[in-house]
C-alpha cells in the first residue's frame, strides 16, 4: 500500500476536486480502473473482486488532474510516469507524451452517475468491451453509461478546499457589513487601506476580529458612542 492511501479516498463530484491526484474508474463488469504501465501503456485495467474498488493499489493508478493555465473547466491527467493522457482525432486513447497540445486537453462534466471527459475534438471518453476485454475509446458524441467514470480524489485535499472556500475572508466586506450594522452609513465613505486589511485579517486569525471593528470604528469615528 502505498503512504497516501491511509488518508482515504472519496467520490469526486465537483471540478474542484478534479486538481489534484485522483483514481479514474468505470463500473463495468468487472470495474475497471485507468493504469499505465512502465512503458506507457494506457490500460484498462479488471479490478479484482476481493479488493475495494474506491482507492487504488499501486501508483500506476493514480494521475494528477490539473487546470488549463486560464481556464476553470479544461484539465489535464498526468500520470506517475510525467505522460499525459490524450486522444487524437479517430478516439485511439495514450497516455505517451510529456508536453501538452490540445490532444492532451480535457474537458470533465460532472452529472449525477459520475463524470464524463470530453476530448478537444468534442468526443467522449468511453468504455468498450471487446473479445479481448476492456478498450478506453475517445469517439463517442454522447454521455451514457459507458462515458461516464467514477472518479475518486484523496480526502484531504477536498475537504481542505471546502475549509478554505468557508473560511475565506474579505476584509473589505468586512468593514461594510460593520458599517451596515452597526453604524450610521454615512454615505458609505469609507477607507480601508492595503495596511487596514492586512490589519484585519491578521485579528481575525488571532481571534480578536471584533475588537479591531470597535477600533476602527472610534478611528473613523463613524459611531458617536465609541467616542
Amino acid at each position: 500500500m502505498l503512504v497516501f492511501l491511509d488518508l482515504g479516498w472519496v467520490r469526486a463530484d465537483s471540478l474542484d476536486d478534479l486538481v489534484g491526484p485522483v483514481f479514474i474508474t468505470h463500473p463495468s463488469d468487472p470495474p475497471i480502473c485507468f493504469t499505465v504501465d512502465e512503458n506507457d501503456r494506457f490500460i484498462a485495467y479488471p479490478m479484482p473482486e476481493d479488493v475495494v474498488h474506491d482507492e487504488p493499489l499501486i501508483v500506476n493508478q493514480v494521475f494528477v488532474g490539473a487546470r488549463l493555465l486560464g481556464t476553470t473547466d479544461r484539465f489535464t491527467f498526468k500520470s506517475y510516469l510525467g505522460k499525459y493522457l490524450g486522444s487524437d482525432k479517430i478516439g485511439a486513447v495514450h497516455c505517451d507524451v510529456e508536453a501538452i497540445s490540445g490532444l492532451q486537453e480535457w474537458r470533465p462534466i460532472v452529472t449525477d452517475a459520475g463524470i464524463a471527459l470530453q476530448n478537444t475534438y468534442d468526443k467522449f471518453l468511453m468504455v468498450d468491451e471487446t473479445a479481448n476485454g476492456f478498450k478506453i475509446r475517445a469517439d463517442a458524441d454522447e454521455i451514457g453509461f459507458c462515458e461516464t467514470f467514477r472518479v475518486y480524489c484523496q480526502a484531504k485535499f477536498k475537504y481542505k478546499r471546502k475549509k478554505v472556500a468557508k473560511e475565506k475572508f474579505d476584509a473589505n466586506q468586512a468593514e461594510v457589513d460593520n458599517v451596515r450594522k452597526t453604524q450610521s452609513w454615512g454615505g458609505g465613505k469609507m477607507k480601508l487601506t492595503s495596511k487596514d486589511a492586512r490589519a484585519l485579517e491578521r485579528a481575525r486569525s488571532e481571534g480578536r476580529l471584533n475588537e479591531a471593528m470597535l477600533d476602527r470604528r472610534a478611528q473613523m469615528k463613524a459611531d458617536r458612542y465609541c467616542k
